[in-house]
């Protein structure tokens, strides 16, 4: 592996002819803030959007529910626990069916 030494040359996205160079005093860090939306449930939207994904790409519904009760998978499994295994549950029903449950029926 090579190491780079400061300073290091970044090359900006648009050619603007200039060049910045990174000093050890730049605040490179991921800032989030929190927007207040009423009557918009983030949490919902974002579990929504994961059963959507991993369907997509060709997971069966016990293997979507199964995600999100594995502490790894950081986004489903804080729904999972904000929200509680039927929500998860339903919401998995809502988006791709009550036919896509196995003849396993649900697992805990």
């Amino acid at each position: 592996m090579t190491v780079r030494p400061f300073p290091l040359t970044l090359r900006p996205v648009a050619d603007t002819g200039r060049i910045k160079v990174a000093e050890p005093t730049d605040p490179y860090e991921a800032v989030a803030v929190g927007v207040p939306t009423p009557g918009y449930d983030g949490m919902a939207a974002m579990a929504r959007t994961f059963v959507e994904e991993f369907a997509r790409i060709g997971w069966e519904r016990d293997r979507i529910a199964r995600m999100f009760r594995i502490p790894r998978y950081l986004g489903p499994h804080a729904v999972y626990r904000s929200r509680g295994p039927e929500f998860v549950e339903s919401l998995i029903d809502e988006v791709l069916g009550p036919a896509a449950r196995t003849e396993r029926g649900r697992r805990g």
